[in-house]
């Protein structure tokens, strides 16, 4: 059953006890992240047991010989409910989710273990799709779309509020032109924002606040570590991250630049599986890229695919975390980081 952005969190709020299984997708992985956290916390409760979820990403079912259906009869070790979270689902990973709908729909019984699949952007005529759109009972269906601007300005107008901060329609427009059109992204620069303005309560965001804290497109800084890590160029980018790390700035801002880079990716591969061309698309970003770095970002669009896009954003997710849990070296975590993604066969 398909359900739009206002009938999903009313199923958070009442939860349907007959709904085993959820398709969350499209072309937001922040928004997509956050809807699938949403979830885990409707069907697990806010403090889940560590043995309650088993996720696999693509490929992984076929690899292990491991059957969705035997996992979603299996019960948690500890007891209470379970969940499998199914992540980017290759081509015997959707067949195995749509055999689970199935197996488990209509006048079946239902699973232990209900099912959460995330996507990224899926054709309407894609069978994953299309079998959730279609059950009538059992199964729910997401499509999360990127934020329009009028979106994120009411967010981030929002964000500064709960802050106790207002903001001027100038510094709105620079802020809203800034943010690339996802969720997560969104949310990292605003809490980069309101922790700039701790110390200034009720404070009213000007331009120069903007300019101060939100990084310019060009920024050369972090242009050469950035674009060395795409193109697989692991001594070069090492050395950048050097100077990068030598010219004062935090391992978390590297690890965001780096994130909004592989977003702004994302977005034009995105745009190309749906028939537009690159240049078509990298011409509607915004802010613009820039301009003597966009024949660059052209042949980088051409080279990572979707899904290796998709992967190492989630990657820079979980570096950030295990950055900011101050567990470790900071230095070594970033490090591997970037030799992860330079190592990358796109």
């Amino acid at each position: 059953m398909k359900l739009n952005s206002s009938g999903f969190d009313r199923f958070l709020r009442r939860p349907d006890e007959g709904v085993f299984a959820a398709l969350v997708y499209g072309q937001d992985l922040g928004q997509i992240s956050e809807r699938v956290a949403a979830l885990k916390k409707t069907w697990l409760g806010e403090v889940a047991d560590p043995f309650s979820e088993t996720v696999f990403s693509a490929g992984q079912l076929s690899a292990n010989q491991t059957s969705l259906l035997d996992e979603m009869a299996a019960f948690s070790l500890t007891g209470g409910p379970r969940l499998v979270h199914l992540k980017h689902p290759a081509v015997d990973d959707v067949k195995a989710a749509v055999s689970a709908l199935s197996a488990f729909g209509g006048d079946h019984p239902l699973p232990v273990a209900r099912l959460i699949v995330e996507a990224g952007g899926l054709a309407p005529s894609s069978s994953l799709r299309k079998n959730f759109d279609a059950a009538k009972t059992g199964a729910i269906a997401l499509a999360c779309y990127p934020d329009t601007p009028a979106d994120i300005g009411r967010q981030c107008q929002q964000i500064l509020s709960e802050a106790g901060h207002g903001i001027d329609p100038a510094a709105l427009e620079m802020l809203i032109a800034s943010i690339p059109p996802d969720r997560r992204m969104m949310r990292m620069e605003m809490e980069k924002l309101v922790c700039y303005l701790a110390d200034q309560p009720g404070q009213e965001v000007t331009p120069e606040h903007i300019a101060a804290i939100i990084a310019p497109a060009g920024e050369s800084s972090l242009d050469d570590l950035i674009y060395a890590c795409l193109d697989g160029q692991g001594k070069i980018a090492d050395l950048a991250l050097r100077r990068t790390l030598e010219a004062g700035q935090a391992p978390v801002m590297i690890v965001r630049a780096i994130a909004r880079h592989l977003y702004r990716l994302h977005e034009v591969a995105a745009a190309c599986k749906a028939g537009a061309s690159a240049p078509a698309a990298v011409s509607k970003l915004r802010p613009p890229v820039f301009v003597m770095r966009r024949d660059h970002f052209l042949r980088q669009c051409q080279s990572w695919s979707l899904h290796r896009l998709g992967t190492m954003l989630e990657k820079a997710l979980e570096t950030e975390r295990e950055l900011k849990s101050g567990m470790g070296n900071v230095n070594g975590i970033l490090g591997r980081f970037v030799l992860a993604l330079s190592s990358v066969t796109h």
